[in-house]
């Protein structure tokens, strides 16, 4: 599996999607820093903080999922799927390589992403803002990230589904829009998007989480349920003896 991953993340080194996905996913840092910059002292660190997690928030889970499509994809556009078979591994470790291959690029973009934004906000508020804040905000940021790369086999089981990178750019797109609708509600546990986001911001802010055990709780049996449904349907077709 160790050989796998490795030949994996060789393959990610080649991509031009990774320098995309990097830069792309700066945005709203580079956004937020200079309008902060602009604003001459009338945005405090929280409010700075905030800005930039919330639409990193909504905007990481749909690079994560149109990166995760994307890597995929390239399988069946360069027909190499058709060699797995050959190959003297299962079909399920080739797919689950190339998910913590994936995994394990996207979490080093968002813990770097994460520590330029907390550098910079100590940076520019230490006089007014704890060590022990900027480390919970780093957790909260985190723990986001982390929760959304979890999603990575969802992804993965659409392009196997569809055979189409359209309809994971759809759909990575269209949940922008699902999670800002549900995000309020405590319907969101419905949503893996939306759940990790209020389960994760609680910790900057108690008022913005979850009021109910009870909620959390549920959200997060749906939540793996999504992850162990993708990996069940990803491994029944792994099971298939040519995947064109």
């Amino acid at each position: 599996m160790n050989l796998l991953i490795k030949n994996e993340l060789t393959k990610l080194k080649r991509l031009k999607m990774v320098y995309v996905i990097l830069v792309v996913s700066f945005l709203p840092f580079l956004i937020n820093t200079a309008g902060m910059l602009m604003m001459s002292g009338e945005m405090d660190a929280g409010k700075y903080y905030y800005f930039v997690f919330n639409q990193y928030a909504i905007l990481f889970p749909t690079l994560v999922f149109i990166f995760t499509g994307f890597f995929f994809y390239t399988e069946f556009q360069n027909r190499t799927t058709l060699n797995w078979i050959s190959y003297p591994f299962h079909n399920f470790s080739l797919m689950g390589s190339k998910m913590i291959a994936a995994f394990i690029l996207l979490l080093g973009t968002a813990i770097l992403n994460h520590v330029i934004h907390l550098a910079t906000l100590w940076l520019f508020f230490r006089t007014e803002i704890q060590l022990m804040t900027v480390v919970t905000h780093f957790f909260t940021s985190f723990l986001f990230s982390f929760l959304i790369l979890l999603i990575i086999p969802v992804a993965a089981l659409l392009v196997f589904m569809t055979r189409n990178i359209l309809s994971v750019v759809i759909a990575g797109v269209a949940f922008i829009f699902v999670t800002t609708i549900l995000l309020g509600a405590d319907f969101s546990i419905i949503f893996p998007f939306s759940f990790a986001y209020r389960l994760s911001i609680q910790f900057f802010d108690s008022s913005m989480g979850y009021d109910r055990t009870q909620l959390e709780l549920w959200g997060s049996a749906i939540f793996f349920a999504y992850i162990a449904t993708s990996l069940l349907g990803l491994y029944k077709y792994s099971q298939k003896t040519r995947m064109s």
